[in-house]
């Protein structure tokens, strides 16, 4: 297991002392679409895509292949306005919408290698499903990332299968232990971090805790944390409409924030402790996704407020 000594100051590990560690200076994520698409959109296992994901998939507005340009011609058109805004020094291509190892290895191979091609990209972040891995995939993310920096995001978002179906999934929880199973046997040099939601409502009341010990088990880097939103254009807001069901206040949501943290190792870093909808006017619940700090300040607060600390319970 990695280190990290949790400070009074942060109460958790946060990604930004994550990528100080790792990259020495202020690193972002450039944003770039690979032009693949899901198996619950592309009629594999539906065509409708997972019950909360919107029809930008999960949440990026940048389109399909960047509205045609090239992996490389993408990062090249952000990276200006992402310097002058963030004064970051180090960047990593985030392949962020839909899935990102759903095709076959020479395409992967051409998008990936195109990617960190680019003078100023030290390293890959891509995202994607635990049934999207077979071994080929996983051989191909060991390789770069035996070279590279490669950090896979893992979208779990529960570990629970009533849950899962719920939410349209299409895979069970024994397929997400399989693949972190796999990524820690067959890729030791990829950074795995796994997302996970909180607020369905099959979550059972432990659900928090019990998601930490599993990502503390399997040794993975980092944790992204995002609370059930019920947006337009998606499963979700059909259903919500015919049968309105409760979503968390931002009061249950930090409880189970603080479960989870306080089960959590410390040398696993917190990308994110909840989430903004990306269009506010498309989110119909909970009514506090639509804001972009009172949450996130809300949340620190009750951290302070619980003398919470990453670990307390490990």
């Amino acid at each position: 297991m990695y280190e990290y000594s949790i400070s009074m100051e942060y109460r958790y590990y946060p990604y930004s002392k994550y990528l100080q560690d790792t990259f020495g200076g202020k690193t972002y994520k450039v944003v770039v679409a690979s032009g693949l698409t899901c198996p619950t959109r592309d009629g594999s296992l539906a065509k409708k895509g997972c019950a909360f994901c919107d029809l930008r998939g999960s949440s990026s507005f940048f389109g399909k292949k960047g509205r045609g340009n090239s992996v490389r011609e993408q990062i090249e058109v952000r990276l200006p306005a992402i310097k002058e805004r963030f004064g970051a020094t180090r960047f990593l291509a985030y392949f962020q919408s839909y899935t990102n190892t759903y095709s076959d290895i020479s395409y992967l191979r051409q998008i990936y290698e195109e990617a960190l091609s680019a003078p100023e990209i030290h390293g890959l972040c891509i995202g994607t499903r635990p049934d999207c891995l077979p071994e080929p995939v996983l051989d191909l993310l060991e390789e770069l990332a035996q070279k590279s920096y490669v950090s896979l995001e893992l979208g779990v978002q529960s570990f629970e299968d009533d849950t899962l179906k719920w939410l349209d999934r299409g895979h069970d929880s024994r397929c997400s232990i399989e693949a972190l199973e796999n990524l820690r046997r067959r890729c030791p040099s990829v950074h795995v971090c796994v997302h996970l939601m909180f607020g369905s409502p099959p979550d059972t009341a432990h659900m928090a805790k019990n998601a930490a010990q599993i990502l503390n088990e399997h040794q993975v880097r980092g944790a992204k944390l995002h609370q059930l939103m019920i947006l337009e254009h998606t499963e979700l807001a059909r259903r919500w409409r015919e049968a309105p069901f409760r979503t968390l206040s931002i009061e249950e949501y930090s409880e189970q924030v603080i479960e989870f943290i306080e089960h959590l190792s410390p040398s696993i870093y917190l990308e994110r402790l909840c989430a903004t909808a990306t269009h506010l006017e498309e989110c119909l619940a909970p009514d506090w996704s639509r804001d972009r700090w009172q949450p996130h300040n809300r949340l620190r607060e009750v951290l302070n407020e619980r003398n919470c600390m990453q670990g307390k319970f490990t």
